[in-house]
């Protein structure tokens, strides 16, 4: 015994547990779970918001472009094709007409025809080459169809001719050609925007049969439009 009086025995300091290795592989389990489940949340929200995106282009491009453009040709075919009847005669062709308005810039097909031209064809060219303008961000691929182009210089170019018409150049005609092309053309991209649609959608045929009924839907659909242009049921027809 120390004077001054006794002192306990000095304590070992309390021991900190270790966790075991079940608890660390539980709670690195745990970990990893939640980073792969976070993960695949967020790659599914990002294919919802790009699937999103590309029907809602699909569908923006079907109602401001192609399905306005496929009427605006239509009718203007149409439109064509009725005045050459009427103008050259039942059993008139393009080239008969052409022939007959060269001819003479006074005859009655060529009076005619610069009647059509001014109030029915070109109204109807400038409608689809403004579209082609001014929603040409809506196009498939990076450049645009030489034969949309060249609809935008016919009627670039038919608008001088109109006022040479008017000032009473009546013989002068327009060296740009009218795309004959466009019509089939845009039948044929309306369609195929129509089918991605579908797809979009979910409801693209799964086999042969449902891709030719399908095809023949899409296909009665396109010639209901063209019948109503071609009738005066579209307003566009009405231009």
């Amino acid at each position: 015994m120390s004077q001054g009086g006794s002192s306990s025995p000095s304590r070992p300091p309390p021991r900190v547990s270790k966790p075991s290795s079940e608890v660390t592989k539980a709670v690195s389990l745990s970990v990893v779970t939640a980073i792969i489940g976070y993960i695949s949340t967020s790659l599914i929200q990002l294919r919802a918001r790009q699937h999103t995106g590309r029907l809602e282009r699909v569908n923006e491009q079907l109602k401001e472009l192609y399905g306005p453009l496929l009427a605006c040709v239509t009718a203007s075919k149409s439109s064509y094709d009725a005045m050459v009847r009427q103008v050259g005669g039942p059993n008139s062709d393009n080239a008969g007409l052409q022939a007959a308005v060269r001819a003479s810039s006074y005859s009655p097909p060529a009076v005619s025809y610069r009647l059509w031209v001014e109030e029915v064809l070109l109204p109807l060219s400038e409608r689809a080459a403004q579209m082609v303008v001014e929603r040409a961000d809506l196009l498939e691929g990076s450049t645009i169809e030489p034969i949309l182009l060249q609809l935008v210089a016919h009627v670039s170019a038919y608008k001088v001719i109109l006022r040479q018409w008017r000032e009473g150049n009546t013989g002068e005609h327009s060296v740009i050609k009218y795309p004959d092309e466009v019509h089939a053309w845009a039948q044929r991209e309306f369609r195929r925007l129509k089918r991605r649609q579908a797809e979009l959608l979910g409801v693209a045929p799964k086999d042969d049969r449902g891709e030719r009924s399908f095809t023949q839907k899409l296909g009665a659909e396109v010639q209901a439009l063209e019948g109503a242009v071609a009738s005066g049921r579209s307003p566009l027809s009405k231009l």
